[in-house]
């Protein structure tokens, strides 16, 4: 474990907010997928050399040692962020299909952000920097003010008096800077803030990818049986991409899944055991009603479309449907039903008894899928 000498450093602190009166399981656990999603779109959403220390829970631990950042460059990357993090919820609203309280509830999350500057010490223990100091300290207390708004970017004047370029901060801003000054266990601390309502405006709204295939309606398997479980936790396993490989057959391992919890647009590669090509997969289409849901996926290489019907016919069973279409092509129809069927056939039957195994065993276990996903049945 090394220590530095104690460095000017730049304490820079994004901090979500808005999921802690969810108490379900279900809810918890969607609230940690999405927050986490958030976190690492912030993350990712760097432009001035930050460096994080650590995740703290809701928030990040950003630091940048050396002299202070100027007022056009903290101001542009908390504007960055702060579309960066809104778009992405915006795109969540419009692409989900899970109507549990945090998933309907994540278009209300909030963000804010604590900006401090002083002499700040580095501990490294393993691979991070972990900080040190009065001035972080400060930073942290300064995430519990008196600020009555819930989005709002705080600049303290130890930061704003270290460089010159934020004697101008009114003419830079995209609003009137706020003063204030609260008073903690470190002392009082005086600061301003910029509310950061005005930059929705600057937030995009979401494009939406057409996943289907065009002329993709020819079937050339169908296979159907029951699931010995209830209709949610059958889709919920389904629409889970990270354990296809638990199912599906002569599939090694599952990489590049795209959402934790399935919406529209999930996505996963599927890499295959002595295949030559692994499949890149799409879920679209999600529909709920009447007791069915029924949902596609499409591999764009293969050009195959996958439809997948669940249907409730008692307390604890499923039937599961599923077709694979194929543009209209004679030939090829002619080479699948000649050479290809049995073998399609054969691993249709061990997927959907795989899968009923894997769903069976959650029941008897008496335990839920890691991922619950709640539809919401569309009206008659």
């Amino acid at each position: 474990m090394q220590e530095s000498a104690a460095l000017p450093t730049l304490i820079f602190i994004p901090d979500i907010s808005g999921f802690t009166e969810f108490v379900k399981k279900t809810e918890i656990s969607h609230s940690q997928h999405i927050t986490q999603e958030l976190l690492e779109v912030l993350i990712d959403a760097n432009e001035i050399d930050l460096v994080v220390s650590e995740i703290e829970g809701d928030a990040v631990l950003f630091y940048r040692s050396g002299k202070t950042p100027t007022a056009g460059e903290l101001l542009g990357q908390v504007q960055r962020m702060y579309t960066a993090f809104h778009a992405h919820l915006k795109r969540y609203e419009v692409l989900r299909i899970c109507h549990c309280g945090a998933c309907q509830s994540a278009g209300g999350l909030k963000l804010k952000f604590v900006a401090h500057y002083g002499d700040v010490a580095l501990r490294k223990i393993k691979d991070y920097q972990k900080l040190f100091g009065e001035d972080v300290i400060s930073a942290h207390r300064l995430l519990k003010n008196q600020i009555s708004i819930s989005e709002y970017a705080l600049f303290t004047d130890k930061l704003m008096t270290a460089c010159n370029t934020w004697s101008d901060i009114g003419q830079t801003a995209w609003s009137e800077p706020v003063s204030g000054a609260d008073e903690y266990d470190v002392g009082a601390i005086e600061y301003c803030y910029l509310p950061l309502e005005s930059l929705m405006a600057r937030v995009p709204e979401p494009t939406v990818e057409d996943y289907s295939l065009p002329g993709v309606t020819t079937r050339i398997l169908e296979h159907e049986r029951v699931i010995e479980a209830p209709i949610e936790l059958a889709f919920s396993v389904l629409a889970d991409h990270s354990v296809r490989h638990k199912w599906v057959v002569n599939t090694d391992n599952v990489e590049d899944v795209n959402h934790a919890i399935a919406q529209t647009g999930s996505s996963h590669l599927c890499v295959r055991h002595g295949r030559e090509q692994d499949l890149r997969w799409f879920s679209y289409d999600f529909k709920y009603r009447d007791d069915v849901i029924s949902f596609c996926e499409t591999e764009r290489d293969l050009g195959i479309t996958v439809v997948s019907k669940l249907t409730k016919i008692g307390e604890g069973l499923t039937r599961m449907q599923i077709n694979y279409l194929m543009e209209r092509n004679p030939v090829k129809e002619l080479i699948i039903k000649l050479f290809q069927y049995k073998k399609l056939m054969k691993e249709a039957v061990a997927n959907l008894d795989a899968l009923n195994d894997y769903c069976a065993s959650i029941v008897r276990s008496g335990g839920e899928h890691r991922v619950q996903i709640v539809l919401q049945p569309e009206p008659r």
